[in-house]
C-alpha cells in the first residue's frame, strides 16, 4: 500500500519520536505530510473549570501550543525535504479527521498511541497507525 498523503494528528502529548518517525516515513515514501492540531471545545471548558481560568485564556494558551508544535514539525520536515501543510482546527477531532480524509484524499492517519486516541482508531474512515 502506498501512502502518498499522510496526516499526523498532534496532541499536547506528542513527542519528538513520533514526529521524526512520521517525517522519515513521508521521506521514504515521497509522501505529503499534513499536520493537524485540534482544539476540542469540551476540553477547553473542562480545563477552564479545573484551572479557574477564563475559557478564552485557556483556548489562547492551547492554540499557541498547537502552533508551536505545528511549526516544530514543519521545521523538521523542511529540513528533510518533506512537503508539509499545517492545520489548526476547532471542533471534535474525529469529525475533523473525517472531513480532512475526504477533502484532501488522505491515505493514512498517524497518531500517538494512548487511551485518549482510541476514538480515532474506531471512527477513522482510513487506516490509522499508532506509534
Amino acid at each position: 500500500m502506498k501512502f502518498k498523503k499522510v496526516i499526523l494528528l498532534l496532541t499536547e502529548n506528542t513527542d519528538q519520536q513520533i514526529v521524526s518517525q512520521t517525517v522519515q516515513l513521508c521521506k521514504r515514501l515521497k509522501g505529503n505530510l499534513f499536520v493537524l492540531f485540534t482544539i476540542e471545545p469540551h476540553k477547553i471548558s473542562r480545563l477552564s473549570s479545573l484551572t479557574h481560568q477564563k475559557a478564552e485564556i485557556v483556548h489562547r494558551k492551547i492554540e499557541e501550543e498547537g502552533w508551536r508544535l505545528l511549526y516544530h514539525v514543519e521545521d523538521e520536515a523542511v529540513e528533510k525535504g518533506v512537503w508539509t501543510s499545517l492545520h489548526l482546527e476547532n471542533g471534535q477531532t474525529t469529525n475533523i479527521l473525517k472531513r480532512y480524509a475526504k477533502a484532501y484524499e488522505i491515505d493514512v492517519v498517524i497518531v500517538k498511541r494512548k487511551d485518549e486516541t482510541k476514538k480515532v482508531f474506531v471512527a477513522s474512515p482510513i487506516p490509522v497507525i499508532g506509534l
